[in-house]
């Protein structure tokens, strides 16, 4: 068994129910939603996302696995590891962060994202991760870069959000 990697500046953890508030705050900024094809839309679809995270928690083999950051007894964000044990594909997993507004700035994301890579490398044998971002995101293609993962190409028209097409940025760390 693989352990939840640790950092002097924040702890990740598994997400608990009491998360749901700041879980929501985080994916409700306006540049979270610029960012995302969607968010929770209210409290009670935050409480019941995470109500799903926890339970792939004992899964044999999860679809995904959610870690909360926490920063001085705070939720602070979170990173994960998706698109998990897919057939043909279980070699490979996807990698997801959002930080809170308030943590925002001080490579939190970074700090976690090169973790959690690491983790997910670890516990699920992987071979391949990838990350995703919006062309226009040049932070979150700041953090991948840093995290150790390189531009594979520019997906064009990938995605349709309210009648407009988006680019998105496809990174990924290969072991």
């Amino acid at each position: 068994m693989v352990a939840i990697p640790k950092s002097k500046e924040f702890m990740l953890r598994h997400f608990r129910m009491s998360d749901s508030k700041a879980y929501f705050e985080c994916l409700n900024d306006g540049a979270t939603k610029h960012g995302f094809m969607d968010t929770t839309k209210n409290l009670g679809e935050a409480k019941k996302k995470i109500r799903k995270m926890i339970a792939e928690y004992n899964k044999a083999e999860p679809h995904d696995e959610y870690l909360a950051i926490e920063v001085g007894g705070e939720f602070a964000g979170y990173v994960c590891v998706d698109d998990l044990n897919k057939e043909h594909f279980k070699h490979r997993g996807g990698i997801g962060y959002c930080i809170h507004p308030k943590y925002r700035g001080n490579g939190l994301a970074t700090k976690a994202t090169l973790l959690i890579t690491n983790y997910a490398f670890k516990k699920y044998r992987l071979k391949r991760m990838v990350g995703m971002c919006r062309t226009f995101n040049k932070a979150s293609a700041r953090v991948l870069e840093k995290a150790g993962y390189k531009l594979e190409g520019i997906l064009r028209k990938n995605k349709c959000k309210n009648g407009k097409y988006l680019d998105d940025m496809m990174w990924a760390k290969v072991r």
